[in-house]
């Protein structure tokens, strides 16, 4: 009896993960293709130098660990770097010239996911964001 119930519950907690994995990677989809919307919306494919349409917005320093994180598109232009969180409808746009440092950190505002963020500093503020390769961000957010 015992063996049953111990298979019942591993069936059960695999059953769990599975449809957390499956809801987790069509809800990333879905903000991958509305944030794709919102480039192509904003951007001429030629102006674009990098793009991450499911970049995680840890937000910004001034405004402490009270703000909510979420997802959104992350552009960066010769000009600009350019952030619009999914639900908003206004964009966050950090002209190239205003920004003082460009880094990796691990946490931001008071949230981290163990992972690098790309931390960009700005008038006195701070933002970060979680992305793919945030050391191609910084080779590329950095004058030449």
């Amino acid at each position: 009896m015992n063996v049953a119930i111990v298979v019942l519950i591993v069936v059960v907690v695999v059953a769990l993960v599975a449809a957390i994995l499956i809801v987790t990677r069509t809800a990333l989809r879905r903000v991958a293709l509305s944030s794709g919307r919102m480039i192509a919306e904003n951007f001429s494919e030629k102006d674009i130098v990098l793009s991450d349409p499911a970049a995680n917005f840890f937000g910004l320093a001034s405004k402490g660990g009270r703000q909510v994180r979420g997802n959104g598109a992350l552009v960066l232009t010769l000009h600009v770097l350019w952030f619009r969180r999914i639900g908003s409808t206004k964009p966050l746009e950090i002209p190239l010239t205003t920004i003082e440092f460009v880094d990796i950190v691990r946490s931001h505002a008071g949230k981290s996911v163990g992972q690098d963020l790309l931390r960009v500093g700005f008038g006195g503020d701070s933002a970060a964001w979680y992305v793919n390769d945030p050391r191609a961000w910084i080779d590329s957010i950095r004058p030449q």
